[in-house]
């Protein structure tokens, strides 16, 4: 799974994870939340954090659902601060382009030479880790592909998150991206930022305790449906660990374009691809291990998971492809 930047530099912040905490309790951070498919109320969006919150945490799939074939593209800036000097610097890029029958091509590249890129086609799931190889295997349920995408188009949601507490909106009227009709809202720092909520996990208490010093931004709704087709937010988190501020500078934009034009979507080239046959493996040991602690990640066809069972020997010789 993809991390976005503002996660990578909140493990700045945080703990490493708690032992004996189950997947289901972590707060969204290994098993996504079930979204509600409630209508977003526009009205109450452009002048409501809450309902904008709403807007800006839905997943790419309910997004999918509502502009149908399109390009998204979301860049972060992350720049962590201790009295005023550099801690960590870290900006990323991501670009999602929906084919026809469900295809996808989708790029994940950042500062730090991390990268991933993603191709589902004609049911199989093509992933190429940056410089290396692609890998083909069938997806391991029904759902992986469109959780790839939700993943890798997390950033907005997480982002916005953070600060949601401290937002003002005002309605700027009717606005287009694409020529798709939209309502323009102007993001500002509120002169009265309510109190975070409350965290239930260890690793997040500090978002607590977090201020947010600055934020301006323009986010641009469909006007139909509700979902986001333009984000800009620029602003500053402050939060303490180990007795020590820091100010976290972050700078998200977001542009959906070409909608209704479906993107070619190619599997590689064969002398470019490797077999996985190993990938099911690690899943099939995690299934097992963890029966009565969390649902197996394994799926049948109809959805229905399968029967955790121990994974079956590693392949040895000159045939197996585990190491290349």
């Amino acid at each position: 799974m993809i991390r976005t930047t503002l996660l990578a530099t909140v493990a700045l912040a945080a703990c490493g994870r708690s032992q004996g905490v189950e997947d289901r309790d972590l707060g969204g951070l290994v098993v996504a939340p079930k979204q509600e498919d409630t209508r977003i109320a526009l009205d109450r969006a452009v002048k409501d954090p809450a309902e904008l919150t709403r807007a800006l945490s839905l997943t790419k799939r309910q997004v999918d659902a509502v502009l149908g074939l399109h390009t998204v593209a979301v860049s972060t800036q992350t720049i962590v601060e201790e009295a005023g000097k550099p801690v960590s610097d870290l900006s990323d890029h991501t670009t999602i382009e929906l084919g026809e029958a469900g295809s996808f091509h989708a790029v994940y590249t950042n500062s730090a030479d991390y990268g991933r890129e993603v191709i589902y086609v004609s049911g199989q799931l093509y992933l190429k880790p940056r410089y290396q190889r692609w890998h083909q295997r069938a997806p391991e349920g029904p759902d992986e592909p469109a959780q790839i995408e939700d993943d890798m188009y997390g950033a907005i949601a997480a982002t916005w998150d953070l600060f949601a507490p401290g937002a003002e909106l005002t309605d700027q009227g009717a606005a287009q991206v694409g020529g798709r009709p939209g309502r323009k809202i102007a993001v500002k720092l509120s002169p009265s930022p309510k109190k975070p909520p409350a965290e239930k996990l260890a690793q997040r208490k500090w978002r607590e305790k977090r201020t947010i010093d600055a934020l301006e931004g323009v986010v641009i709704l469909d006007a139909d449906k509700g979902v986001p087709l333009a984000v800009q937010l620029v602003g500053t988190v402050g939060f303490t660990r180990d007795n020590r501020r820091f100010a976290m500078k972050i700078t998200l934009t977001s542009d959906v374009s070409g909608i209704g034009v479906a993107a070619t979507v190619k599997s590689p080239a064969p002398e470019d691809t490797v077999a996985t046959p190993e990938r099911l493996r690690e899943v099939d040991e995690r299934d097992f291990l963890l029966q009565g602690i969390a649902p197996p990640l394994r799926k049948n066809p109809d959805g229905s998971p399968v029967t955790p069972a121990p994974a079956a020997p590693a392949a040895t010789g000159s045939g197996s492809n585990s190491k290349k």
